[in-house]
């Protein structure tokens, strides 16, 4: 079956592999005030193939559990629909109000890729959305349409493509809002200065299928750590036995340019809310850069914008709306069994720094603990170097090696003793340049 053209609304930069994308850590689902409870597994397929709409991104037929954790889908913004009298969109490099500020939009023409009868072509999935692999098609000029072509056209003929897309596209009905959210942080993000360096490219919020657009890049961080753990055990040596498992320079890499990224949403009011492996995609880099790959963030449906109108008003876009529990602060998690979980700095600090842990050892500290209640716990006792000590490759963050050193004090259960993103810069710059 052929599959119809899709003619949307615009521009910019953004990719996306879903918040766990081919993960294969546990799931948990917790909801504020309720027990934990295990949740099947969410790489499995669809029992039915989703169903295509034309002038429509696919929509999941099969309203399947979240590979994260869905924490409160409750959005109270009266602008989450994008009210045009009340919200304005930027120009390049203009930057607005947060408050006025709504999604750059997507115009032109995209198709799906992938087939009924083996499904379209999923890149991942999340606790709120689903992200499909997708070519965009350039548009055929007026005048060509028009004027006769001046010899027969082969019917076998390839059309031309363009670039390859990755839509995020809401799983169910009150993910609607949440990705509108995740719209206008990017909108907001992409109009600040450097933000290509650190933020996956955005191209714009599709209003039809409430779903936002970005560059499809293939690789994050989780695969890449797990690629070279496998890699390390097969090839173990005792003069390697204290790196991380992705190489000492490649490791100060990447926790620079992450760290720098940290600071850089910081500085501009934006709070991530679920730093994790699997959000952190992997670009490779231009021919001739000292690095493989550029480390960029992606998934901003927890984020939330420090604008001064807000911060008091957690009846807004501001609460979690997905969490993982082995990547978030003692402090958050105890906050489920509150009203609210409310993403900080300090827990977008912590939540890295366990991240550049996975990066040295090759996957999660609590890796090794099959209960999720269990794991909870550990998480919540704030002792990620400890427990990451106790896996196999406990020696890549041995006391006094370079990974401690640069992720004790990120890692500080008390988060007003815990390093800010300028101070662990900071810090960081001067360790390695030591």
């Amino acid at each position: 079956m052929h599959l119809p053209d899709r003619l949307t609304p615009s521009p910019q930069q953004l990719s996306l592999i879903s918040s766990n994308q081919n993960s294969g850590q546990r799931v948990v689902s917790i909801a504020l005030g309720t027990p934990v409870t295990e949740q099947s597994n969410d790489m499995t397929p669809p029992c039915t193939p989703p169903t295509y709409h034309v002038g429509k991104a696919p929509v999941d037929t099969n309203d399947r559990e979240s590979t994260a954790i869905p924490i409160h889908p409750k959005l109270a913004n009266k602008d989450v629909q994008g009210n045009s009298e009340t919200t304005v969109t930027p120009t390049a490099g203009e930057t607005l109000a947060w408050a006025k500020l709504s999604p750059q939009l997507y115009t032109k023409n995209y198709q799906v890729s992938g087939s009924t009868s083996l499904g379209y072509a999923e890149l991942g999935h999340g606790a709120w959305s689903t992200v499909y692999r997708a070519t965009e098609t350039p548009e055929t000029p007026l005048s060509t349409l028009l004027t006769p072509p001046s010899s027969p056209v082969s019917l076998l003929a390839k059309p031309a493509t363009g670039r390859v897309l990755a839509i995020k596209t809401p799983s169910r009905k009150e993910a609607h809002g949440i990705l509108y959210h995740e719209a206008r942080i990017l909108t907001y993000l992409h109009c600040t200065r450097h933000s290509s360096d650190y933020v996956v490219p955005f191209h714009g919020y599709d209003a039809t299928s409430k779903s936002v657009v970005m560059d499809a890049i293939p690789w994050n961080l989780e695969a890449h750590a797990k690629s070279c753990l496998e890699n390390t055990r097969a090839n173990f040596s005792t003069r390697t036995m204290f790196d991380p498992v992705c190489e000492s320079q490649e490791w100060k890499s990447l926790a620079t340019h992450l760290i720098n990224g940290l600071v850089f949403l910081h500085s501009n009011g934006c709070i991530h809310g679920d730093i994790k492996p699997s959000n952190i995609l992997l670009h490779r880099s231009e021919k001739g850069s000292s690095a493989a790959y550029t480390p960029l963030y992606c998934d901003f449906s927890s984020s939330r914008i420090l604008d001064g109108s807000n911060a008091s008003n957690t009846a807004q876009v501001q609460q979690i709306t997905a969490l993982t529990p082995d990547y978030a602060s003692p402090e958050l998690l105890t906050s489920l069994h509150g009203t609210a979980a409310i993403a900080t700095a300090a827990a977008d600090v912590y939540a890295l720094a366990v991240t550049l842990v996975v990066a040295a050892i090759g996957e999660s500290p609590f890796a090794g603990v099959s209960k999720e209640a269990m794991r909870l716990s550990m998480a919540r006792e704030g002792k990620v170097l400890e427990f990451a000590r106790q896996a196999d490759q406990g020696t890549r963050i041995m006391k006094g090696k370079i990974v401690e050193r640069c992720l004790k004090d990120a890692l500080e259960k008390n988060m007003e003793k815990r390093f800010t993103a300028k101070q662990w810069q900071a810090s960081v710059n001067t360790i390695f340049e030591a």
